[in-house]
């Protein structure tokens, strides 16, 4: 059967042997001629994983990051890419706080940073640009729905300064397809933003991360509530959506085909 997108996880939290599973997220997107590496995981699964599907793990044409935590850039220090995109303020230092837990850094590696932004192939992206022939980004996601986005994000070990992951950005193709990395901007900004500047292209399928899994009753019923308003048909989440997450988007869409994704998996849509 002809397909229109190619999507080749490389890096996810799940994983069937031979392949290894981390938490992190890194797709290979191929449409139209183009193959662009989305995220490059945290960067112990990324080779490996490459290798096994035949992939060269050091070369890519472009590359884009969705935002800067380390379970999604974490692998860039070892790609030769041509082009990386990357919104502002991707480089800062991060740190996620629990209650009861010390201070985890969730930094880009500095090793990727050079990577990323050395030899003039670094782009920032600030507003909504075509990357490839039908292939979107979305730069810097607006957040006007008042979805419950925030979570235990600082920019300091002491926990004074949120970090609102304004660095985010998705990707999408006009045939329909929406990619994201966690999608700390909701997924409902997420779609609005789409929509606002590329109206005549109707989002059906979603694939990536949702960052649900803390997510209350609330949020949950709103997130499908939209969701079938805007007539999405199949979505293909993990990473940091949530088991629970996946469970409850399954009972309220039954119209939707929900499938969570192991690494080394490819989707043909």
């Amino acid at each position: 059967m002809e397909y229109r997108v190619k999507i080749t996880f490389l890096a996810e939290n799940r994983a069937e042997p031979p392949f290894a599973a981390e938490h992190g997220l890194a797709m290979l997107l191929e449409y139209r001629g183009s193959a662009i590496l989305f995220d490059t995981g945290a960067g112990g699964v990324f080779e490996h994983n490459c290798r096994l599907l035949g992939i060269d793990p050091g070369r890519f044409d472009l590359v884009v990051l969705s935002h800067g935590h380390n379970d999604h850039t974490g692998g860039i220090a070892g790609i030769e890419a041509g082009r990386v995109y990357f919104a502002p303020g991707i480089a800062r230092r991060r740190f996620s706080l629990h209650p009861g837990r010390p201070p985890r850094e969730l930094s880009m590696p500095a090793a990727g940073i050079r990577a990323a932004m050395g030899g003039g192939r670094g782009t920032v992206v600030t507003s909504p640009r075509e990357i490839a022939a039908g292939v979107w980004l979305t730069g810097p996601i607006p957040r006007d729905s008042g979805e419950d986005c925030g979570g235990p994000f600082f920019f300091d070990r002491e926990g004074r300064h949120p970090d609102q992951i304004v660095d985010e950005q998705a990707l999408f193709f006009d045939c329909g397809v929406l990619v994201t990395g966690c999608c700390h901007a909701g997924i409902i900004n997420t779609l609005e933003w789409c929509g606002r500047f590329r109206p005549e292209i109707r989002i059906h399928t979603v694939v990536g991360g949702l960052h649900l899994r803390d997510a209350g009753e609330n949020r949950l019923e709103r997130t499908a509530a939209e969701l079938h308003r805007r007539g999405v048909l199949r979505m293909i989440v993990g990473h940091c959506t949530g088991d629970a997450a996946v469970e409850r988007l399954r009972g309220w869409l039954p119209e939707c085909g929900i499938t969570v994704p192991a690494a080394g998996e490819e989707f043909r849509l």
